[in-house]
């Protein structure tokens, strides 16, 4: 990888739109304590949110802004390794400089009513160990597809609203997990409250579940729904 001005502009681009992601997402949810129709006023506020940073962002690097997203994108063979590994740091450290000044931003009234911590999602306490890392990748799962589906060539006339389509997928998967697992489904959303509030255990599974999806959903994208093309035998002619 060439350490160019490009570079550097991708690079900042991924920064800035997981700082952007964590900043308004967790905000709202920061904001949206309770209320009857609290999870699907939260579920929407994420999708608009992801359609907020891919319109921004998403031509300039893709606006993965998501961990799992740039492995799966490395695993298809889009991006080099080193690519991979610079937008996981970008990520990483745009979330830290997201949350870390949302936590400036919000009234300390807030903060402190925002149990366990703001932004920080806990997997309900019935759910056995395999079923929240299960829930966790099928969830991710879904959202990884979306994106494999985004970059196949074979996709390229439907790419029109995409930043819609993108955020309606969000908000499908987060109103049918968030009361099971949080339906994170980004290390980095998952990762930087609780270090900031401390909730290893419930981490740790989240994590093992969207890491799992973003390996395993580009190898079947690429064995079971991606077609096998022969090459073209031209003919030769003595």
């Amino acid at each position: 990888m060439i350490w160019d001005f490009f570079t550097f502009i991708r690079a900042a681009t991924e920064f800035s739109a997981t700082a952007l992601l964590i900043l308004l997402g967790c905000m709202g949810d920061a904001m949206n304590q309770g209320g009857e129709h609290k999870f699907l006023v939260t579920s929407v506020h994420y999708g608009l949110t992801v359609m907020v940073v891919m319109h921004v962002f998403g031509f300039v690097s893709g606006a993965h802004a998501n961990p799992c997203i740039s492995i799966s994108c490395y695993c298809l063979g889009h991006i080099a390794l080193e690519v991979m590994l610079m937008y996981v740091a970008c990520q990483m450290a745009g979330a830290f400089a997201g949350y870390l000044l949302l936590l400036q931003l919000l009234p300390k009234e807030v903060v402190d009513k925002s149990k366990p911590g703001v932004c920080l999602v806990q997997p309900m306490h019935s759910l056995s160990t395999a079923q929240v890392v299960t829930i966790e990748c099928l969830l991710t799962a879904v959202l990884v597809l979306g994106w494999c589906a985004l970059w196949d060539v074979r996709n390229g006339r439907f790419l029109d609203s995409v930043t819609i389509r993108m955020g309606l997928l969000v908000v499908a998967c987060h109103y049918a997990g968030g009361q099971l697992t949080g339906a994170c489904m980004n290390p980095a959303s998952t990762l930087v409250p609780a270090i900031f509030h401390g909730n290893p255990d419930a981490v740790l599974l989240q994590l093992t579940g969207q890491i799992l999806a973003a390996v395993l959903v580009p190898f079947v994208w690429n064995n079971v729904y991606t077609p096998r093309y022969k090459p073209l035998e031209i003919p030769v002619y003595n």
